[in-house]
């Protein structure tokens, strides 16, 4: 049922719930149809008192505005199948009558203003339907008027045909109703105890994607949230243990040193040690800036930031070759991003020699940035964890180049901030694509234009 349920329904919530309403309208009314094609051949065939008393008050008044010998003919001309009327004479006798409406014949006196006992109004004694009432009515000026016709109750439906009716119209109405309202909010529902178990624990399980349209990207959204907790919880812990393992060594160098008392002769070492740990606090300072800057939205020329960050490694030293369009409007933080882009391009040039950077307008929204380089690129195994602080390769410790290993970390920090990715490629012949992606962000409250110089 709720498989149909779903192909059924409009995928959006507004479509739902015009969808509800529209259906329990179309069931109220098919039944109410059904109902009324089940009952109305009865119903054609058999008139409410009130309608037959009018139908021969009628032709009493007919009949007495025409000389009695034309009555005959005009009492037949209302003929149908379920109404025979006639005109007799004044010495036809009294019909043989079952049982007596007593309601029916007051009616007839009172709108022809006649006395009741003149009047007949009785179910017949045999030779009709069983559901027939016999009226006979004496005419003025002579004759008599007789009508054979079914009489139904004053209601068509009595009142415990009404209550059921009623019943099953609500419980049918109301069981379809609460069916499609829980199939919409149980959706929902799981949503909002899904937030409140993220709050007590991050690692929980993502939560199902299903429920209309816009609840299925809130879940996307809200899964990419967690995950990217996730990460940043985990981040931050690796951070932890790598500066508690990489401090060790250069702090138990310098206790011996200075247990040992040859301060003076390794004056020079010393240094070099406590610049290392400097280099180490100033890295995972900058990684920690990455996630949490709270630097405002701004929009920038992105082609204007990437040459910025282009010419920054340049000066260090590094080969940088950039191709671009012109202007390209993004917002964004501009001075994470650059830090973000600059520790791309300059592990590029640092590690593959030569970095090539390119930018492109996406069809839809966004623009993917490239930066390609012609080193010795990524093992596979090690595509991910590159991303991991302080992580580095075996080909990079074994190399004299220096690194802390934060440099993808904090570029993927910041652009996951922005709702972008980043992810490593091979390139043939040989070297390392990094390819970031940068959806178009919305506009901040106050776009000013910034060029990062």
């Amino acid at each position: 049922m709720k498989p149909l349920l779903r192909q059924l329904l409009p995928a959006g919530l507004r479509g739902q719930v015009a969808g509800i309403l529209l259906v329990g309208l179309l069931l109220s009314q098919l039944m109410v149809a059904v109902l009324y094609v089940a009952l109305s051949p009865h119903w054609q065939r058999e008139l409410r008192p009130e309608f037959a008393v009018d139908k021969v008050v009628m032709m009493v008044r007919l009949l007495e505005s025409v000389p009695p010998a034309q009555r005959a003919n005009f009492a037949t001309l209302w003929n149908e199948s379920s109404f025979t009327a006639s005109y007799l004479g004044d010495d036809m006798p009294d019909p043989a009558c079952g049982t007596d409406d007593s309601s029916l014949r007051a009616q007839l006196a009172q709108a022809l203003a006649r006395v009741p006992a003149v009047l007949k109004a009785c179910a017949p004694a045999s030779g009709s339907d069983a559901d027939d009432t016999l009226i006979r009515v004496p005419l003025y000026g002579g004759g008599q008027l007789q009508v054979l016709t079914p009489i139904g109750p004053p209601l068509r439906v009595g009142l415990l045909e009404q209550a059921a009716i009623g019943a099953f119209v609500v419980f049918a109405t109301g069981g379809l109703w609460v069916l499609l309202t829980w199939t919409v909010n149980l959706p929902l529902t799981r949503f909002a105890r899904a937030a409140e178990r993220v709050g007590i624990d991050v690692n929980t399980q993502p939560l199902q994607q299903q429920g209309p349209a816009q609840l299925r990207r809130a879940i996307h959204a809200f899964n990419e949230m967690q995950e990217r907790l996730q990460r940043m919880i985990r981040d931050r812990t690796l951070m932890l243990g790598a500066i508690s393992h990489d401090m060790g060594t250069p702090l138990t160098r310098l206790r011996l040193r200075v247990e040992t008392g040859r301060v003076a002769d390794n004056q020079a070492k010393m240094l070099q040690d406590i610049e290392a740990l400097q280099n180490m606090l100033a890295s995972a300072l900058a990684f920690v800036r990455g996630v949490d800057d709270t630097e405002q939205h701004t929009a920038v020329d992105l082609d204007s930031l990437l040459q910025t960050c282009c010419d920054l490694v340049s000066d260090l030293g590094g080969t940088v070759v950039y191709g671009a369009p012109a202007r390209s409007l993004y917002h964004c933080r501009p001075l994470a991003m650059l830090r973000a882009l600059t520790n791309v391009v300059s592990n590029a040039a640092k590690y593959g020699e030569r970095a090539e950077v390119s930018l492109h307008r996406l069809p839809g929204s966004g623009y993917r940035i490239e930066v390609m380089d012609d080193g010795p690129g990524i093992a596979d195994a090690d595509k991910e964890r590159v991303f991991e602080p302080f992580y580095r390769t075996s080909e990079a410790r074994e190399s004299e180049k220096q690194g802390m290993g934060l440099g993808l970390s904090i570029a993927r920090s910041v652009i996951l901030a922005h709702g972008g990715t980043i992810e490593l490629a091979d390139r043939e012949p040989q070297g390392l694509i990094v390819r970031i992606l940068l959806p178009e962000a919305a506009s901040p409250t106050a776009p000013a234009l910034a060029r990062i110089v």
